[in-house]
């Protein structure tokens, strides 16, 4: 492994109100208050020693963190914490406090040089909060409609299918919302009208792979699948082979990528031969259609790279 010391890096454990920074240049490490004025001293700090800020995923209130950062113009990596205890344990630490943390997290960064995110992209930003926000809509439907078959109370019957009505209208709001922003973006545009070429792919599935898969086209077949999570992974040791799985990976774009498959296996002749087929020589429902998810997404990648429509792509792909 190359030397990583010369790496200025400012790993930050974040919490709803403070921030715990630790810098690796100097050595120094402090608590903030999760405000402005306290961002804009923080920003000048990271500036002046030219340092990489490397974040732990919180529950969203990273998000803000490294959304003030990028319009600073300063580099910033958010990382999965489940990896960054992971490495803590390597390296023979388990204590945990939020200093510990904020240390181990600039040490994880410095080591491993994890991938910082770039510009702000306004437009695919509300586009995420919009696809996030119908996921936790049409989850809510969902309940309140179970709900509604486990009860035979009038009264409470009535106040459930009110809800349920005030969410298919925020619903409906929410999806028109999406294309609005889609129409207003002319890279998303051109984007959407490729993946909305294949059977299968609607406008709630477009805009979710728009949001949160901007990979989508730069990567290769093998990137884009361990991406999402759709990739078998080697869990092999000397002579032992082990079973091959998927884990891991976009949860959410793997939820949307499967609904978008069990449609494509019913309509898209394409992906309904390849699951047949899969069927035809024994394999189980469950793996096949994990192999039709991976068939299906590194399709659509090969689509936005090509700039091509589902029927323009070749059959070998």
């Amino acid at each position: 492994m190359k030397d990583s010391s010369s790496n200025s890096v400012a790993g930050i454990d974040v919490s709803k109100d403070s921030l715990d920074i630790f810098f690796t240049k100097n050595g120094q490490q402090q608590k903030i208050a999760f405000q402005k004025d306290a961002l804009k001293l923080l920003a000048r700090q990271v500036i002046e020693l030219q340092a990489t800020v490397v974040a732990e995923a919180t529950g969203g209130y990273e998000k803000k963190l490294a959304r003030y950062l990028r319009n600073q113009g300063i580099e910033c990596a958010v990382v999965n914490p489940k990896q960054v205890r992971d490495f803590a344990r390597a390296c023979g630490i388990l204590e945990k406090n939020d200093k510990i943390d904020a240390r181990i997290i600039a040490i994880f960064g410095q080591t491993l040089k994890p991938r910082t995110m770039g510009k702000v992209d306004q437009n695919r930003e509300k586009l995420q909060l919009l696809t996030t926000r119908r996921e936790q809509v049409q989850s809510m439907i969902n309940r309140e409609s179970n709900r509604l078959q486990q009860t035979d109370d009038r009264k409470i019957r009535a106040l459930i299918q009110e809800a349920i009505q005030l969410y298919e209208k925020q619903l409906k709001m929410l999806d028109y919302e999406m294309l609005k922003v889609i129409e207003a973006d002319q890279a998303m545009k051109a984007k959407s009208k490729i993946l909305l070429s294949a059977k299968g792919i609607g406008p709630t599935t477009t805009a979710n792979l728009i949001a949160g898969l901007p990979e989508l086209g730069q990567l290769n077949r093998q990137q884009i699948a361990k991406l999402v999570g759709v990739a078998p992974l080697v869990r092999d040791s000397g002579k032992f082979k082990g079973q091959r799985r998927t884990y891991a990976g976009r949860s959410h774009i793997r939820r949307v990528l499967y609904m978008a498959t069990l449609v494509a296996t019913r309509w898209n002749s394409r992906i309904k031969a390849f699951y047949l087929s899969l069927l035809e020589r024994g394999k189980p429902k469950k793996l096949a259609i994990i192999a039709c998810m991976r068939k299906f997404l590194t399709i659509l990648n090969s689509m936005v790279k090509n700039n091509q429509t589902w029927n323009q792509i070749p059959l070998s792909a």
